[in-house]
This record gives C-alpha cells, sequence and structure tokens, in this order.
C-alpha cells in the first residue's frame, strides 16, 4: 500500500495508481480528483499499519529558506517553525519500508542531523516547462533520473544571460499573484515529474 501524504490534489498518487499500484492521498483537504482519500490529519493513519511506500510533503511555509528570516522578527514564528521540524520528525520516523520527504531548501538538514542529504529536482528536468527547486529526502529508494529537460527562455538578468520557464517573470519571480490560493497552487506537484516517481519508483517496488 503506498500513501501520499499531505497531498489534496491527487497527483501523484493517480499516477501510481495508473500503474495498477494500491495509492492513497491524505490531506486536510478535500482531493481535487476522484480516488481513495483520507480526509484528515494524516497522524490518524500514518502509524496504523506498515506501508510499503510514503511519499509525504510537509507544509513548507516555516521550513522554507526563503521565510526563516521572519523568525526574528514575528512573536511566534520560530516556534511554528519547531513544530513544523517535529511535524518532519513524526513523518520520517513512520512504519514504511520506503520514504520520500519532499520540501525547499530550508531548515531541515541543519535542524534534523538525522535526516540524509536530499536530492535536488526541478520540474524542467522531467518535461515541464517550470522551475520549482524541491528537495527529496529518500530512504531506500533510488535517485530520480531526469527525463527530459526543457529548455527556459533566454532572457538578460543583472547583465547576465539566465534561464526562465513558463511559471517565472525575467527576474525569476513566480508569476502566481498574491491570493488565498497562492501557496495551495504553488504546492501541487508537475505531472510529469510525478510520472517520473511513479514509473522510476515502481521498480523497486
Amino acid at each position: 500500500m503506498i500513501l501520499i501524504a499531505c497531498e489534496y490534489s491527487g497527483v501523484i498518487r493517480d499516477a501510481f495508481r495508473a500503474l495498477g499500484h494500491d495509492a492513497m492521498s491524505c490531506d486536510i483537504l478535500p482531493t481535487e480528483t476522484e480516488g481513495p482519500h483520507y480526509e484528515g490529519d494524516i497522524l490518524d493513519i500514518l502509524y496504523s499499519r506498515e506501508w510499503n511506500l510514503v511519499i509525504a510533503h510537509p507544509p513548507c511555509t516555516y521550513l522554507s529558506a526563503s521565510g526563516l528570516h521572519w523568525n526574528n522578527r514575528i512573536p511566534g514564528r520560530a516556534e511554528k517553525t519547531e513544530q513544523a521540524l517535529e511535524f518532519v520528525k513524526l513523518l520520517w520516523e513512520a512504519p514504511a519500508k520506503r520514504m520520500c520527504l519532499e520540501n525547499p531548501v530550508g531548515c531541515i538538514n541543519t535542524r534534523l542531523p538525522f535526516m540524509p542529504e536530499p536530492q535536488y529536482v526541478q520540474p524542467y528536468e522531467f518535461g515541464d516547462n517550470a522551475s520549482k527547486k524541491t528537495g527529496l529526502w529518500l530512504r531506500e529508494l533510488p535517485k530520480l533520473v531526469p527525463t527530459e529537460r526543457i529548455l527556459g527562455r533566454k532572457v538578460t538578468y543583472k547583465g547576465k544571460e539566465v534561464e526562465r520557464w513558463d511559471n517565472q517573470t525575467d527576474s525569476g519571480q513566480n508569476r502566481l499573484g498574491p491570493s488565498e490560493a497562492r501557496a495551495k497552487e504553488r504546492s501541487k506537484t508537475y505531472p510529469g515529474l510525478a510520472k517520473a516517481i511513479a514509473e522510476q519508483w515502481s521498480e523497486v517496488l
């Protein structure tokens, strides 16, 4: 049984199910696509059995490097980082033969020394026209092998020629403007990456 933790989109769950695997997702939000989904706290089911594979997406708001500078400026924010790190620990210690924990660059390795070094991947390495540097902390899983590199458009930024992808402005910022749905939309896994995860890790399941 495969568990996709903290996933409401169903993208990775459905990629595994398309290959014939018994996979379910779990999130406090309802699933956006029809399929096996537990709507509620992941801790309700995470320790209920031994999973063949868990792929977990803990919220990155208080873990990512881009926001940590606020911890000394906003009262209570540092405590939320501690809570987020404790959640990562609970996910990683789940009874799962194989585990992948996904998050952007942040404080996981500096604060949790037992975590392995992550593999960093980009959607544009897997056929998606997008940039989103993503860390994968792996247990008993092989590193992903890029499948198709999408070339970004060439722009000049600060005097240098750089690549930018469809989800980026020329300065490298995400095109999504401020909104209540921004964080939710940015958290989704790109389909090419999800397909590579399902196909490549199916070989060891």
